[in-house]
Order: C-alpha cells, then sequence, then structure tokens
C-alpha cells in the first residue's frame, strides 16, 4: 500500500522535498558532494510530520582536490569525514532505501525545492549517475534563487524597482526574517530554503 502525504494537490502524488548539498568545490565531477539534506515537505512547506528526512555526511574519495574557500564556508572537516563518515556508494544506497521507504507511488517522487538547483543537480548527477537522480528527483525543481530572479525580472519589465538586490540565500533569509541557525549546513539550509520559498509564496507577486 502506497503512502498519502499532505503535499500540494497540483503535484499529483509526487512529493516535494527541500534539498542541499554541501561540496569540496565548485566543479561537479571533479569535486564532490560532503554532505546532503532530503526533507520531505507539506502543503504548507514545512517538514512533513512523523517523517524522518535524510541527512548524511559523506566521505570524499579525493580530499586533495578540496578548495579552501569551500571548507572555510561549510566549516566540514575534511578529515574528520575521511575518517568517519561513510563512502560515497554507501550514502547512495541508504538515500535511495529512504526514498523507497517513503512508499509514494508508482513511478512518483521527489520535486526538489533548492536554492540554485542547477548547482544542486549537477553534483548529484556526478555522484548518483543520471538514472537514479531522474529516478528519486522529478524534473520540474522549484527553486528559491530562480523565482527571486524572475520577480526581479518582471519589476524591472514593468518599470518598478527590483525588490532584490542579492538572491543568495543569507540575503533572502535576511529579507524575510528566516532565521538559518547554522548556515551552510546542508540540513539548515534546506529547512532555510523551504522557509524562504514559502515566504515567497505569500509575495505579492502580481
Amino acid at each position: 500500500m502506497t503512502s498519502l502525504y499532505s503535499g500540494l494537490v497540483h503535484l499529483n502524488g509526487n512529493l516535494m522535498a527541500a534539498v542541499d548539498l554541501e561540496t569540496t568545490g565548485l566543479r561537479a565531477g571533479y569535486h564532490e558532494p560532503i554532505q546532503i539534506a532530503v526533507v520531505p515537505l507539506n502543503s504548507d512547506f514545512k517538514p512533513l510530520e512523523d517523517v524522518r528526512g535524510f541527512y548524511y555526511n559523506i566521505k570524499p574519495l579525493y580530499p586533495e582536490r578540496a578548495e579552501s574557500q569551500a571548507t572555510s564556508t561549510h566549516k566540514l572537516d575534511i578529515n574528520e569525514l575521511i575518517l568517519h563518515a561513510p563512502e560515497p556508494d554507501r550514502v547512495a544506497d541508504l538515500l535511495r532505501e529512504w526514498f523507497f521507504k517513503l512508499d509514494l507511488p508508482v513511478t512518483k517522487n521527489l520535486v526538489p525545492l533548492a536554492h540554485n538547483w542547477p548547482f544542486e543537480a549537477s553534483f548529484l548527477r556526478a555522484w548518483l549517475g543520471p538514472e537514479m537522480t531522474a529516478e528519486l528527483f522529478h524534473g520540474h525543481a522549484r527553486d528559491g534563487m530562480a523565482l527571486a530572479l524572475a520577480i526581479n525580472d518582471r519589476a524591472a519589465f514593468k518599470g518598478e524597482p527590483v525588490p532584490f538586490s542579492r538572491v543568495g540565500l543569507s540575503a533572502l533569509c535576511k529579507t524575510f526574517n528566516v532565521t538559518n541557525a547554522n548556515a551552510h549546513d546542508a540540513m539548515c539550509d534546506a529547512l532555510a530554503e523551504a522557509e524562504v520559498y514559502r515566504a515567497m509564496m505569500q509575495y505579492d507577486l502580481f
């Protein structure tokens, strides 16, 4: 029997989930994801009750490729990850197991909500492969950064001041008074993105 969740009706049985990755740099396929969070959301863009989100550190296979700017941003200790985090293939298996325990209807999957989804998706595809990424995540992703840019475009098109001078997650958190308890932690950023997106749904778009 499949599980029914209080998601948005127009998702047609797919389930929205906030997604965030922390990585060793900016180049997918060369740099690696070292932390992932996937948080299923209800129709109010809040974490689903009684559904555990997926949250893991990942052992880097090429720690020598880690960029100092990336490590200073997320503050994950690469040496600790080497010693204690599970390997990428193991985390991929755990992610797939977690996904199937959601018991979504056949052919349904997770609609990702991420800040700068193209970046996150490029690392998912490099790590999980295109087939598994498509199996777990729907192609119609939502993206708080892209939405903010679209709102700016519409304002400029109408000759109005653009509302968002900066569209990074931290800037939009400040704009909408969203508290991010530990910025650049995958779980905290995923939850913050959900709150920002929720605030933007209430923004006077039109």
